[in-house]
């Protein structure tokens, strides 16, 4: 087999794991469209944010809420798969390192691209969304989205003990990536201090760049004004850094707590 092969095969059994734990299934697949939903047409939708409906800029910003739920994903069939041995059999086939954290990368990839894409029809559909201004922009926060919950998920699955705490431990993560982007409530109820912690959580650099990926405005400064095709990299410059550096966490975490053997053994 190839490596590809190999790949999608892991793929494939994580999807497998996923649909026999109907609980962490449900939330996985259900809860981020709904959750999406109801951000994007509920009070957060009132009035103008930006110079733009705030239906609108509440929309884009909600596709990003399936990387929490990748995160969970990830981190939930790592420990379980860690647990039940499976990764000390695998260890003993020709099966590579790469292929079986690949295998993981890929699945939670894919759902939360569906799910994104079921978000982003219901945007368009119902809220108006606008065509993206700048879809390699897009693209790119979409990718770094992926990566940095990833990398996170390996990362702090070997401090994990079991399948059950693997869920709890997922509740803080997706709490914070949520107020961290506004979500909860407006980031302006909070002191100075705080605005800069949220800005510098995990998904908040996502956000940012598929808002400004889509309305091709800078949500950043005041008003919002206009910018161009270019001009949109140049301001999501320290966002890509910011999610850059949450990746390297995230391989730091992995070298340095991940662990094939079950904790309990």
């Amino acid at each position: 087999m190839s490596w590809l092969s190999m790949t999608w095969a892991q793929a494939r059994l994580n999807q497998t794991v996923l649909l026999r734990q109907r609980g962490l299934a449900f939330s996985v697949l259900v809860l981020p469209l709904f959750l999406a939903f109801v951000y994007s047409s509920g009070p957060a939708a009132g009035g103008a944010v930006a110079g733009v409906p705030a239906g609108v800029f509440a929309a884009v910003g909600a596709m990003a809420v399936v990387f929490p739920f990748s995160y969970m994903t990830i981190a939930t069939g790592v420990v379980v798969r860690r647990e039940e041995r499976v990764y000390k059999r695998l260890r003993g086939t020709a099966l590579p390192t790469s292929a079986i954290f690949a295998g993981d990368v890929v699945h939670a990839t894919l759902v939360g691209a569906v799910q994104a894409a079921i978000i982003l029809v219901y945007a368009i559909a119902a809220v108006g969304v606008p065509a993206p201004a700048n879809v390699p922009l897009m693209l790119v926060a979409f990718v770094l989205g992926a990566a940095v919950f990833a990398a996170l998920a390996i990362g702090t699955a070997g401090l994990i003990p079991n399948y059950e705490v693997a869920q709890l431990v997922a509740l803080p993560v997706l709490f914070l990536s949520l107020l961290g982007t506004g979500m909860l409530f407006p980031l302006s109820v909070l002191p100075d201090w705080g605005q800069r912690v949220a800005e510098a959580l995990p998904l908040t650099p996502i956000v940012t760049m598929l808002r400004v990926a889509f309305l091709g405005r800078d949500v950043a400064q005041e008003g919002a004004p206009a910018i161009g095709f270019l001009e949109s990299f140049q301001v999501s410059a320290p966002g890509i850094g910011i999610a850059l550096l949450w990746i390297g966490v995230g391989f730091w975490s992995t070298r340095k707590y991940f662990r094939w053997d079950p904790r309990r053994a």
